[in-house]
This record gives C-alpha cells, sequence and structure tokens, in this order.
C-alpha cells in the first residue's frame, strides 16, 4: 500500500476557555482524518471559526494536537523532539495569509526568500543560496534582481509571490497556504492561483489550500473536505462534491457563494444557531440549523459515510467521497445553476 505524502488521523486541538476562571477547554479541530498525496491540492473550505487555521498550524507544527497523529511520509511530526522536527522541515513550509506581515520589513527580499535555507540547510555555500534564491524568484514571475528591494517596494500580490517563493526554496513536497489569496485583488488572485497551479506542475509540490472561498476551490483544488465547528462533514472529489454535495452544510455553503443562486435549498432555515439546552450535544453538531434533522440526529452523531458516485458502474474506481450524515445517501437536490469559475484545464 502507498503511503500518503500526509495523513491525518483523529486529529483534536483543545483550548482553554478562561471564561469566569473555569478550566472548561474549547475544542478547535474535532477528530479530524484527512489524507493529501503527492502533487495533490487539497481545499479546506468552512466558515469563520470552524477551525480551518487551526488544522493548518497542526499540519505545520506550528501548534501541536491535543490527541491524535500527523504523518508526513508515514513520520508522526506531533512525537518528534525539536531537533528530529527541524530536520524535517524543510520538506514543509507554510505561506501566511497576510502579504504585508508575513515579510519584515527591515530585510531585502533576497534575506527573507534565502532564511529557510539558512536555517534549514545550513551547509549551502552563498552562491548556492544566491542561485536558488533568483532561481525561486523568476520562477514565481519576479526578477532575480528583486532581491535587493524591500517590501514596501513590491504590490500585495508581488509581496505574496515573494512568501510563495520563501515557502518553495527548499523544495518541500508539502506547501500549506493559510487563506493566501484573502487578502488580493481578485485579478491578482488568478494571477496568483494560476502560479500554484504551474508551479504544482513544475515542482511536483502538494498543497493544502485553507481558504472560504468556494470559486477558489473549484478553480484549482483536486479534493475538498468541508469543514463545520471543527469536524469534516463532507469530503471528496471536488467537482463530484460541488455538483451534488450530500452534507447540507455544504448546500448551504453553496447556496450562499454568488454564482450559486440556484442551488436548491428544501426551505428557509428556520431553527435556532445553538441548542436551547445545555446538555443537548450529543448528537449532530449542525442539527440546531439544519432543515433536515431528525429524531436520530438528536440522539446520535453521525459517523463519515461512503457516498458511491452515479458513474462507478460498469467501471469501478475507489471511492473517495464521504459525507458525515444520517441523511446522506437520500437522493441529492438538483444541481445547482451555472459555474463558480472557469472549468480547468
Amino acid at each position: 500500500m502507498t503511503v500518503p505524502l500526509l495523513a491525518l488521523r483523529d486529529v483534536v486541538r483543545d483550548y482553554g476557555s478562561g471564561l469566569a476562571g473555569r478550566s472548561a477547554s474549547l475544542r478547535a479541530v474535532d477528530g479530524v482524518s484527512l489524507t493529501v498525496e503527492k502533487g495533490e491540492i487539497v481545499g479546506i473550505v468552512g466558515e469563520s471559526g470552524c477551525g480551518k487555521s487551526t488544522l493548518a498550524r497542526v499540519v505545520a507544527a506550528l501548534d501541536r494536537p491535543t490527541s491524535g497523529e500527523v504523518l508526513l511520509n508515514g513520520e508522526d511530526l506531533v512525537t518528534m523532539d525539536k531537533r528530529a522536527l527541524l530536520r524535517r522541515r524543510d520538506r514543509f513550509q507554510m505561506v501566511f495569509q497576510d502579504p504585508y506581515g508575513s515579510l519584515d520589513p527591515r530585510r531585502r527580499i533576497g534575506w527573507s526568500v534565502a532564511e529557510p535555507l539558512g536555517v534549514l540547510t545550513p551547509r549551502l555555500s552563498k552562491a548556492e543560496t544566491e542561485r536558488r534564491v533568483a532561481e525561486m524568484l523568476e520562477a514565481v514571475g519576479l526578477k532575480a534582481t528583486d532581491a535587493t528591494r524591500f517590501p514596501h517596494e513590491f504590490s500585495g500580490g508581488q509581496r505574496q509571490r515573494v512568501a510563495i517563493a520563501r515557502a518553495l526554496v527548499t523544495r518541500p513536497d508539502l506547501v500549506i497556504a493559510d487563506e493566501a489569496v484573502s487578502a488580493l485583488d481578485l485579478s491578482v488572485q488568478a494571477q496568483v492561483l494560476n502560479l500554484i497551479l504551474d508551479l504544482r506542475e513544475r515542482t511536483g509540490a502538494a498543497f493544502l489550500f485553507i481558504t472560504h472561498n468556494l470559486s477558489v476551490v473549484e478553480a484549482i483544488c483536486d479534493r475538498v473536505a468541508v469543514m463545520y465547528r471543527g469536524r469534516i462533514v463532507e469530503s471528496g472529489a471536488t467537482g463530484e462534491v460541488f455538483e451534488a454535495p450530500r452534507h447540507p452544510y455544504t448546500r448551504l455553503l453553496l447556496a450562499a457563494e454568488p454564482g450559486r443562486a440556484g442551488m436548491a435549498l428544501d426551505r428557509e432555515e428556520k431553527s435556532p444557531p445553538f441548542p436551547a439546552e445545555p446538555g443537548d450535544w450529543n448528537g449532530c453538531a449542525f442539527r440546531p440549523r439544519c432543515v433536515e434533522a431528525t429524531e436520530t440526529c438528536r440522539r446520535e452523531a453521525p459517523a463519515p459515510i461512503e457516498i458511491v458516485p452515479a458513474d462507478i458502474a460498469p467501471a469501478p474506481r475507489p471511492v473517495d467521497w464521504r459525507a458525515a450524515c444520517h441523511h446522506a445517501r437520500a437522493t441529492p437536490p438538483p444541481a445547482p445553476a451555472g459555474d463558480l469559475a472557469a472549468p480547468r484545464s
């Protein structure tokens, strides 16, 4: 069996609430399991506060999970000591959301791009380091001579290109991009997304792409995982999930997206956003907002179940579509009208 590049197994991350001196904790990530294959782009989507960025920090080993495993090429990053983890950090890098705050304004661009090499591959000569920096700047559409300039001399899109160059300069297997295009204008977003697709083809790097923008996911992601209150409620091939979503939360997200006005919802939401009774947390976390909830949803938390696409016969293929909903196998509503983005080539 082939070992996936990245494998998350039942990852949990709790934080202390700090409310009125209580020791109760807030669960930001609740039992997430996910894989990313080599050269694959996987999107994580969900509303603000669902745990996307916490999950990104856990994957990047910037935050340790409360429990669970984070396996990179079969090795658990969670149980590694600091020295062993540092030796492997060149294999995974992160691109942060803010292109203005992620670069040191007092340092030239060349220094910022070269910094990971100095920390993670200190044996490189000065000439080799400069060559790698120039190579990466040109790979992201900048000039090698831009290494001598400061961040304030660049636009937001150019700064994000610099951040991507810095992430790729160690030639990692995995890049975690946390809302990497949300702070950019639409035209610049398109440039950066095309750049990511191009770099994936040229370098073979895989991307874990954290975003709230479904249009971005449909444009570049091979697979998508939808998060709600720290859990993955639906995951699968992007085209299949977006064409006929099986979880009501996925349908709700799609219906709220511009260009998806044709997404069918059975009826308007009439339930409160949270359970009215303090102890009413045993069932499905989405039940208080779900128009399809039943008594079973109140009693039992749904486990992810496999969804078999209609085209699986007569040529069987591996099933990689799951939804954590008691009603996920029911016939989905009509496909939404219109596309979010131009078809991928």
